[in-house]
């Protein structure tokens, strides 16, 4: 039979230590979720502010990326100013990491915000290094205890 067998300890709706080969990061979709879709467990690991990732799910500013009818990802979103908003958290289940599956749900939320008139975006309490690299690598600059992105107009 062709090609190998892909590995699974499926844990829970999210993936979490799931052994996955053969994934790409386009190969998930990105969907607002259904209240029993929000994978609270991985969202709150990385989320300083549960009270603001529920404030993106009210405000229909929360997504989750799925494959095979799993989620493996989730964002939130929230406005603090008309053109600025916050990303309160970004996650991607185990299995799925390194994959590129981060970058896209970062430029998904980015185009999320940008479409609702955000000039701005703002990550709070990115001192882990590996956060804060990615984050850099995307453009986010060190603004004293945040990270903050510019949005250029066309």
């Amino acid at each position: 039979m062709g090609g190998r067998p892909v590995a699974r300890a499926h844990q829970g709706r999210a993936g979490v230590g799931e052994l996955v080969s053969g994934f790409r990061a386009r190969d998930a979709r990105v969907f607002r979720p259904y209240p029993d879709e929000v994978p609270w467990d991985l969202l709150e690991r990385v989320a300083l502010d549960g009270r603001a990732l529920r404030e993106a799910l009210e405000l229909n500013l929360l997504r989750v990326a799925k494959y095979e009818d799993r989620v493996i990802g989730a964002y939130g979103i929230r406005p603090l100013e008309p053109t600025v908003y916050e990303l309160v958290g970004l996650v991607v289940a185990e299995g799925y990491r390194r994959k590129g599956l981060g970058s896209w749900l970062l430029g998904h939320a980015i185009g999320l915000a940008e479409s609702r008139g955000a000039r701005e975006i703002l990550v709070r309490g990115a001192a882990q290094p590996a956060r804060g690299a990615f984050l850099a690598s995307a453009g986010f600059i060190d603004a004293g205890g945040e990270l903050r992105l510019t949005l250029m107009p066309e």
